[in-house]
Parts: structure tokens; C-alpha cells; sequence
């Protein structure tokens, strides 16, 4: 068994992606982790369907998100290796997250305020970034620590010693598997979740400052 984690760090081939990047003027946009070397299979929040950019959550992504509809993009990859057992339980993290996902949903005030290195606390909200710092963290892997900017460049900057590829996408998956990302919405839907999306954040908010 390869007893490492994958952190892919993407220069995503979309609008968004790259609004994102000339804003920060960073060469990647988003990460996300994978327990396999194929990546096929990974971890991250971020938008839920292609059609809908402000609604989002826990994701398991297909890499057919990077290969899709807008072109290839361009990846990083940092290869951690961790102790089987560290792993296993990394593992169960996960599935119990996935198993729970409706109650996690994307930190759209976070994504604004790290531009100025800020990371306001949401219940169970996150960015792709704190994701995968909390997720490096909690497990103390790479000596990641959830007080670093929360920020691609800075968690690109703090793995660069585990790079072990840079390029264009690896060949992409079969099937899109659990993630929903090309499933077509209609504009009501749209306006239904992009609605419900920002009175959850908002109603977190409430309940944290109360």
C-alpha cells in the first residue's frame, strides 16, 4: 500500500479560477487531497456544480474537473508520506466527512478575506486552503499548522519540498464517480441553493457572534 497523501494544488480552467489568479497574482488557485497516486479521487471544497459558482461545500472531485470544458489545467503535485496507521485514520476522517456533508458548506467570506491573509471563523465552512491546512494540522503532517496564511501560495510555498510533479493534468478518471460537477441545473435551482448557500453562512455568523 502507498502510505502517503497527495495535496494537488490546480490552476483551475475556469472563469473563476482565473479571476482568482490575477487577483492574487498566484500561478495555482485551488487545492484539494487525495489518498491515491492516480489523483483520480480527491478532496476539497469548492463549487458543486459547473453551472452554479457560488454554491459550495465538500466535494470529492474527479480530475475530469480539470480536463473539462475549459481545457487542461495545469497541476502541482506534493507527495507526504504517513504512518499506515496515520493514514487508515485519515482515511475514516474522511469518509465520515463525506457521510456528513450536508452540513459543511464552502467559507465564502474566508475566500475574500485571505487576499488580505484573514480567516474568519464559520461553523463547519471552509475554503479549499483551510481545508487542507486543518486537514495537514490536526494529523501534524509537513509541519503545517492552522495559524499559517491561510492562503495557496503559502501552503504551496510550506510544501515545495514534496513536489514530485508539475505539469499538466494527469490522464483523467472513466467517470465523474461522486461528483455531481457537470450534472445541468436549471436557473431557479441555481438561485434556490446560491440563496440558501449565503442565509446558512449568515445565520453561522449570527450564531457565532450571539
Amino acid at each position: 500500500m502507498d502510505n502517503a497523501i497527495y495535496i494537488v494544488f490546480s490552476a483551475t480552467p475556469t472563469g473563476m479560477g482565473r479571476l482568482i489568479r490575477c487577483t492574487t497574482w498566484n500561478r495555482y488557485n485551488h487545492v484539494s487531497l487525495s489518498l491515491s497516486r492516480d489523483i483520480r479521487k480527491m478532496y476539497t471544497f469548492a463549487r458543486l456544480y459547473r453551472t452554479i459558482p457560488l454554491y459550495g461545500g465538500f466535494v470529492v472531485e474527479s480530475n475530469l474537473r480539470y480536463q473539462s470544458f475549459a481545457g487542461a489545467a495545469q497541476v502541482k503535485i506534493c507527495r507526504l508520506e504517513v504512518p499506515e496507521p496515520q493514514w487508515t485514520y485519515l482515511q475514516n476522517c474522511l469518509a465520515r466527512l463525506w457521510s456528513e456533508r450536508e452540513e459543511y458548506i464552502y467559507n465564502t467570506p474566508a475566500a475574500l478575506a485571505s487576499l488580505v491573509h484573514l480567516r474568519p471563523s464559520i461553523s463547519k465552512a471552509y475554503t479549499c486552503v483551510t481545508f487542507v491546512q486543518t486537514i495537514l494540522a490536526r494529523h501534524h503532517i509537513a509541519g503545517v499548522s492552522e495559524a499559517d496564511p491561510p492562503t495557496v501560495r503559502a501552503l504551496e510555498r510550506r510544501l515545495a519540498p514534496w513536489t514530485v510533479y508539475e505539469g499538466p493534468a494527469p490522464a483523467s478518471a472513466s467517470d465523474w464517480g461522486e461528483d455531481a460537477y457537470p450534472v445541468e441545473t436549471t436557473t431557479r435551482y441555481a438561485v434556490y441553493t446560491t440563496t440558501r448557500h449565503f442565509g446558512r453562512l449568515a445565520l453561522r455568523v449570527l450564531a457565532g457572534t450571539a
